[in-house]
């Protein structure tokens, strides 16, 4: 990370475009791909908190930053220069147990810059595929997000409707919630 900004010839004065992060013309070694730092913290992150055993030692301030660094390294030796020194920094300052945390700011941030909103969808079967359409439609206007990604998962105890979660928002359209406050009216 620091040999890269030795090696620029840019100016404190000149301005700086974002979209220069993204651009295949980008110098090697110069700016570093925010897409490719999403994917190698995205890679930490699951393999972090894929084990309980993994999640304990990183949270356990008994074993050295130093060995859960080296650890990290050793198990993805071929990251990026720039996630290397980020990972050095949080070890210095004992904060590599928040790597996931990191990551999910990280690709609030990335999203955010896409103009694209994660949308989870949780129904009590497989949706028909005629309603995709309409649904992505509605979630672009609802969230104004240019790109929606949804992820799906089954819950059959709503009996019916659908539970959407979105930018720490929650719209419950299930018939379970109706019966729920049926039930607690009576």
């Amino acid at each position: 990370m620091f040999q890269t900004v030795n090696q620029s010839k840019a100016s404190p004065s000149e301005n700086f475009d974002i979209a220069q992060l993204t651009s295949p013309e980008t110098k090697k070694g110069f700016l570093p791909n925010i897409y490719i730092l999403g994917e190698e913290l995205s890679l930490l992150r699951s393999t972090i908190v894929s084990s309980e055993n993994l999640k304990d030692f990183f949270k356990n301030p008994t074993y050295p930053e130093s060995l859960k660094l080296e650890f990290l390294v050793s198990l993805f030796p071929g990251t990026s220069l720039l996630l290397k020194s980020f990972l050095k920094v949080l070890t210095e300052r004992s904060h590599l147990s928040l790597l996931p945390e990191i990551y999910d700011e990280y690709n609030r941030f990335l999203l955010a810059f896409q103009k694209s909103t994660q949308v989870k969808i949780i129904t009590p079967s497989i949706l028909q595929e005629s309603y995709g359409v309409s649904l992505l439609k509605t979630l672009k206007s609802l969230t104004s997000s240019t790109e929606v990604t949804l992820n799906l998962s089954y819950n059959p105890k709503l009996l019916g409707g659908l539970i959407l979660e979105y930018n720490s928002s929650s719209i419950d359209a299930s018939i379970l919630k109706e019966f729920s406050l049926f039930f607690n009216e009576v």
